[in-house]
């Protein structure tokens, strides 16, 4: 348990750091599509007026440094300030090798124990070398380990995603139910990660014809109803059963309140770390129920993102919503019906020996 209890907080570390930027890239980005809607069918759709642009570029920057600050926090927390370079570094490496989340989950973990490694290897060098140490070993020594350790990960899981992408192309000629819902759950599977990307790409590639225009998104109208159960049915679950979470876990159903009205599927994250078990077949199931109704509903949407800001870019706003709310309530029930009541942990100093 005290492992587990170390890998939870390192884990915290690195998500309580990149949300913000999460949250703050992916509401930017929206305004920039809504200030746009107008010239929805123009090949630089959400950048040809100079604000939307603006918003564009900067929400942009702003989601480009979430997995390097996931990455870097879960490797500080665990061999503190000299892990933090090495850890962004395997969460770029990450971000440009494919493998997305689950990669940059492994980079962090893996940078701040090399960083540990190597400081045992130099404990003993004389107090005149620490400058040797902050400046050449840990960033150089590390980033070259962290390197090397990142090859066989892109490896593994980028063709994973590219397989994952090829079976949606082949599902999208079938029925648009099943598509939906199959878009839906791969969303919610890893919340970011090479499963959710593979999902979000596939719909947002749908956004464009082959000579650049921006059309209406059925793929896309399946991935906006459908990420709204992710975070926002864990929230939902805070509130309807308060009782089944940590006060902790309460706090974060206030974030992912937001979260799961704005497209982002990472405020379900703490949820999951704590109970994966039962939350993630949950915001699954809920997910698949948001994206099959869109695609029954036949619902579109001409921007990259979806979430209450892009509204005025779907073609029928209130059963987006609609499909949207029901694949919410759908997880949060799940959640309700298959988390026991939260316990208070029993510290051993309070216990009282008879």
């Amino acid at each position: 348990m005290g492992k587990w209890n170390a890998v939870y907080r390192h884990l915290m570390s690195g998500v309580s750091s990149f949300i913000p930027f999460i949250v703050a890239g992916g509401m930017l980005i929206s305004f920039a599509f809504l200030f746009d809607a107008g010239n929805a069918s123009a090949p630089t759709f959400g950048s040809t007026n100079p604000v939307s642009a603006w918003l564009l570029t900067v929400g942009g920057l702003a989601m480009g440094l979430m997995l390097p600050i996931l990455g870097g926090y879960i490797a500080y927390s665990i061999g503190d300030k000299p892990a933090l370079l090495v850890g962004m570094l395997g969460g770029l490496l990450a971000k440009e090798g494919g493998s997305g989340f689950i990669g940059t989950l492994v980079a962090g973990f893996v940078a701040g124990y090399l960083v540990l490694g190597l400081k045992q290897l130099v404990k003993k060098m004389p107090r005149s070398f620490e400058g040797v140490k902050a400046l050449i070993i840990y960033p150089v020594v590390g980033g070259v380990l962290i390197g090397l350790a990142m090859i066989p990960v892109n490896a593994v899981v980028t063709p994973v995603s590219d397989a994952m992408n090829a079976f949606l192309q082949n599902l999208s000629t079938g029925s648009s139910v099943v598509l939906g819902a199959v878009i839906g759950a791969m969303a919610a599977f890893d919340m970011g990660g090479p499963v959710n990307k593979a999902a979000y790409l596939f719909s947002v590639a749908t956004l464009t014809t082959a000579d650049g225009a921006t059309v209406a998104s059925p793929a896309m109208g399946m991935i906006g109803a459908a990420a709204f159960a992710i975070s926002g049915g864990c929230a939902l679950a805070t509130f309807m059963f308060p009782r089944k979470f940590s006060p902790e876990l309460r706090d974060a159903g206030k974030a992912a309140t937001v979260m799961g009205l704005t497209f982002i599927a990472e405020g379900a994250i703490p949820f999951v770390i704590a109970r994966p078990k039962e939350v993630i077949p949950s915001i699954m199931t809920g997910a698949a129920v948001g994206g099959a109704l869109a695609g029954l509903f036949g619902i579109t949407l001409t921007a990259p993102i979806g979430g209450v800001f892009t509204i005025p870019l779907v073609n029928n706003i209130w059963l987006y919503l609609l499909s949207g709310a029901i694949g919410t309530l759908v997880a949060a029930v799940m959640m309700g019906l298959f988390l026991k009541p939260y316990q208070v942990p029993v510290e051993e100093d309070d216990v009282v020996m008879a």
